[in-house]
């Protein structure tokens, strides 16, 4: 029995997993973005100052036997990202673009129902604090989900400094703010207006702030949010949040974003421009990212930086249901060598994994009637027969169809009638 909320793939699962990680990483490389391994767990009081005291609290904790200190295994990349490029990259010229695929973990009460282990196929933009940086994020996203298949999803973009200006502009004291924060990122109005009217705010601030729960739509949200106040930072924001929005509707995604301002999950770690991915049906983001400019100073220089993570589980689910292409992982061929030549079999074998196929050499002893009723339920599409000397048969396992010759006439069909290894 495994602890609960860890995964397991079979087969079939497994593949599916991998295509859809080959896939999404082949997009990040496609956009200049080098992949990194970070390790599975790090020193405690080290990665710890990237990290809030959600994650740490929920991190799997260890001691080292070897020295006595504290060990996080990881539940969460970007920390480690962001503590490479600031300890073991900080003389490589920026920008630097990362990416990566990897698991964490992160403990979860049973009775919650979610996942222990999730894995995540990500990348970050480090050194660059323009718009056009928070663009490129968003797009390397939408590319990502289309690249697997997925045409019906949303990007729905906020941006934290919006808020933070609103609050900050009305004077509202941290406790108040960090109490209004939770209403908004619970979409809950009444608990909103309840915090606000105990906190003796008056009354044009709180239809003020109230306000943020409808900002969501699309472009005329940002529009609508300009006339809500004059505050400096809020204009500010909502500036920068135009732009990003205005390059990613010029590149033709306008399709799949969306603008929403009560999205302010992260508020304390993300600074700036910040996304959710949805797709149609599944009640759980995709993926999400933002920008975190004052994460890897926490580990060296500061340095502007912007990425996103995508959850492979919940992409894996919604490419199921919208009946994504399938992977081909039928084995192509089943070598069966009647007179128990282990040394032939495994050298022909060899010949046909050559051409690019996928192939079971036969260990067992067993006669050709039973190697075809083993090989048509699982899906074997060819079963290669070596008989004496030179001579073989070719079975069709779908069709039953026969070819009778010498090996080398019958490899050469074989290399006709199978398509290429794909991975």
């Amino acid at each position: 029995m495994l602890p609960k909320g860890m995964a397991t793939f079979l087969p079939e699962a497994a593949i599916h997993k991998r295509h859809i990680e080959e896939t999404v990483l082949s997009v990040f490389l496609s956009w200049g973005y080098q992949e990194v391994i970070p390790p599975i767990f790090e020193y405690l009081d080290v990665i710890a100052l990237g990290m809030g005291e959600e994650l740490l609290e929920k991190g799997y904790k260890f001691v080292d036997r070897g020295n006595g200190r504290l060990m996080l295994l990881r539940p969460d990349i970007t920390p480690q990202i962001a503590r490479m490029a600031a300890m073991l990259m900080a003389d490589v010229p920026k920008p630097l673009r990362l990416c990566y695929r990897a698991n964490v973990f992160r403990h979860e009460e049973e009775h919650a129902g979610r996942a222990r282990e999730l894995f995540q196929i990500g990348g970050e933009l480090i050194g660059l604090e323009g718009p056009e940086a928070d663009a490129e994020v968003v797009a390397i996203a939408v590319e990502s989900l289309r690249s697997i298949g997925l045409t019906d999803f949303k990007i729905a973009l906020g941006q934290v400094e919006f808020f933070r200006g609103l609050m900050n502009g009305i004077g509202l004291i941290p406790d108040l703010q960090k109490q209004v924060h939770g209403a908004v990122v619970r979409k809950d109005r009444s608990k909103l207006i309840q915090v606000l009217k105990q906190g003796n705010v008056p009354e044009n601030k709180v239809r003020q702030i109230t306000a943020i729960l409808s900002l969501f739509g699309q472009e005329e949200v940002i529009e609508k949010a300009w006339s809500l106040t004059t505050f400096p930072a809020c204009r500010s924001a909502l500036i920068r949040l135009r732009e990003v929005s205005r390059i990613l509707v010029s590149a033709g995604w306008k399709e799949h974003l969306l603008i929403d301002l009560a999205e302010i999950r992260g508020f304390d770690y993300y600074t700036g421009i910040i996304f959710e991915v949805f797709a149609k049906d599944l009640g759980v983001p995709l993926g999400r990212g933002g920008r975190y400019d004052s994460l890897i100073g926490k580990f060296g220089s500061p340095c502007p930086s912007t990425g996103f993570a995508l959850d492979v589980e919940q992409l894996q689910w919604a490419w199921q249901k919208t009946a994504g292409a399938v992977p081909d992982i039928a084995v192509d061929v089943l070598v069966l060598e009647t007179q128990r030549d282990m040394i032939r079999l495994f050298k022909l074998a060899g010949k046909i994994r050559e051409k690019g196929c996928r192939v079971i050499q036969h260990l067992e002893k067993m006669d050709v009637k039973e190697a075809l009723a083993r090989a048509k339920p699982a899906g074997i599409k060819k079963l290669l027969v070596l008989l004496n000397g030179e001579k073989g048969l070719l079975i069709d396992c779908r069709t039953g169809k026969e070819q009778s010759g010498k090996i080398p006439v019958l490899l050469s069909k074989l290399k006709k009638s199978l398509s290429p290894l794909e991975t």
